[in-house]
């Protein structure tokens, strides 16, 4: 429901004209299962309509800065308790279901990637992410940065 609620928004939000330049910079490498899409200015709208939808109970939104929003999820307690067994996570920080925009100005355009995966913190320190890529997934964050304005890479 909510995907469909921020899909919604950022289609309304969208409506931003595309680069002209068929040569597009080189995108900088991007996670396995991460999409990526150029705008022509820097994509406030699509950066607003994510932040609005982070907002059920146990998710909380990060903007460490003004090109980067997440949204993070706790699993519900079994899932979690599976995660933390196989991927050696710890219980004194839970694992995070994570939805990333970030972005970046470049001479093409603004980049940005959308990424999504789960963040263990590990015993030893540290957080592994692990994604499980998948062609749906992969699909709706495309057509998401398409209804949004940008071009999908």
């Amino acid at each position: 429901m909510r995907w469909a609620v921020f899909g919604v928004a950022v289609a309304v939000a969208g409506c931003a004209e595309l680069p002209d330049s068929t040569t597009l910079l080189a995108a900088e490498s991007a996670p396995e299962g991460a999409q990526q899409a150029y705008f022509t200015d820097y994509p406030d709208k699509l950066f607003f309509a994510a932040a609005a939808v982070c907002d059920g109970p146990g998710q909380s939104l990060v903007q460490p800065n003004a090109n980067e929003v997440r949204c993070e999820s706790l699993p519900d307690p079994e899932s979690a308790a599976a995660i933390i067994l196989q991927f050696d996570g710890t219980v004194e920080a839970l694992p995070k279901f994570v939805v990333s925009f970030l972005g970046q100005n470049t001479s093409q355009g603004y980049l940005v990637t959308a990424d999504n995966y789960i963040r263990v913190p590990q015993r030893s320190g540290g957080a592994q992410q692990i994604r499980f890529p998948d062609l749906s997934v992969k699909t709706e964050m495309a057509a998401l940065l398409s209804a949004a304005g940008g071009r999908p890479l």
